[in-house]
């Protein structure tokens, strides 16, 4: 058991371009490469590790093997005023991803609101990420996506849904928008796989074993399910999800993309974007400035007094952010020990801060 997983602390920008050097040794494009480890790093800089360079090699093992098509090219295979349609070509999840935020702002900007569903792509990781460049460029920005199936239905044992979660983001008059990311789980998959890692137990509801009993085991979850959040209200809300980002998108749902990293099943990911453009409703400063307002009086109305205040849900993420850019982004050393062989294959040049470990 670990008490506290042991960190290295590295500058952002090193810690990108080693990504970089080592997805374009596993085969993907340079831009690609780019593209994807931006969201890696942004991940790491955030503290959801899980979703940065701890989840890497699961990519590179994908590009190895062509799960992943690491030169694809996103291309748009529909377009009306108000929506369109993304082909992701198997390529890098994150460069459609992008792909698709750029084009939904472009749209909205004339329509007042456009929904751009990305099919064939591959996993696009800390959704919230695209929710705030779509905040940041003057939209509400709706995101959503699917994945494998880890998640039972309420009342049930099976792997049937996957977390599914949806990220909102709203422009503020401040440094940084309203972004608020969650997993329509009692858990993300990520920190159950940090939490086996780390040998700590997960809070009550998180998940069924695989003799389908209730468990904080995270390492039984991994084996057995993670639960529904709040019961039959998170099982609605992963549900109606999957069939945004599974037949409305043509792509996967549920079952169908089980195994998907380890197969090469034809199914892949769906995701939705949407934006709603400011300026179609009156002023974007008026709107911006009224929900600074808001954020403003609910973290200085009254605190409960068994807790230390009221935070603003992302409002963490950015602090940290802020905070590892003036100095250095931490990670899991473990990341590493995975990252060796890969690196060793490649001749990567390793950053300094990784030697001895």
């Amino acid at each position: 058991m670990v008490d506290e997983p042991l960190t290295i602390k590295l500058d952002h920008r090193r810690l990108k371009q080693f990504m970089v050097d080592l997805m374009v040794g596993a085969g993907a494009s340079l831009p690609n490469a780019e593209c994807a480890a931006d969201i890696h790093v942004e991940a790491d800089l955030r503290g959801v590790g899980g979703q940065g360079l701890d989840y890497l090699p699961y990519t590179l093992a994908s590009l190895e093997r062509s799960l992943i098509d690491g030169h694809a090219e996103p291309e748009i295979v529909h377009r009306s005023p108000a929506a369109a349609v993304i082909d992701g070509r198997r390529g890098p999840g994150q460069v459609a991803a992008v792909a698709a935020v750029g084009l939904a702002a472009e749209l909205a900007a004339a329509a007042g609101s456009a929904t751009v569903a990305v099919r064939n792509s591959t996993d696009i990781f800390m959704i919230g990420y695209y929710a705030e460049l779509l905040a940041r460029s003057g939209n509400v920005g709706i995101v959503m996506t699917s994945g494998p199936p880890l998640v039972h239905p309420h009342g049930g044992t099976e792997r049937l849904l996957s977390t599914n979660p949806i990220a909102f983001g709203f422009p503020t008059s401040g440094p940084d928008p309203y972004v608020f990311d969650m997993a329509t789980s009692a858990v993300a998959s990520w920190r159950v796989r940090q939490a086996a890692y780390e040998g700590v137990e997960l809070p009550a509801g998180s998940g069924r074993g695989p003799d389908g009993a209730p468990t904080t085991d995270p390492v039984l979850i991994r084996q057995g399910a993670i639960s529904p959040l709040c019961g039959h209200k998170g099982f609605g809300l992963a549900l109606s999800l999957g069939l945004l980002c599974g037949p409305l998108t043509d792509s996967g749902i549920g079952p169908e993309l089980a195994g998907w990293q380890a197969s090469g099943e034809t199914h892949t990911q769906g995701h939705l974007f949407i934006a709603i453009n400011l300026q179609a409703f009156g002023s974007t400063a008026r709107i911006s400035s009224r929900a600074t307002w808001y954020l403003d009086l609910l973290r200085s109305s009254a605190r409960a007094p068994d807790m230390d205040g009221i935070r603003i849900p992302g409002e963490r993420a950015f602090q940290r952010r802020r905070q590892q850019l003036g100095s250095s982004v931490e990670v899991l050393a473990a990341s590493w020990t995975n990252l060796r062989p890969f690196a060793d294959k490649y001749g990567i040049e390793v950053p300094a801060e990784f030697h001895g470990i």
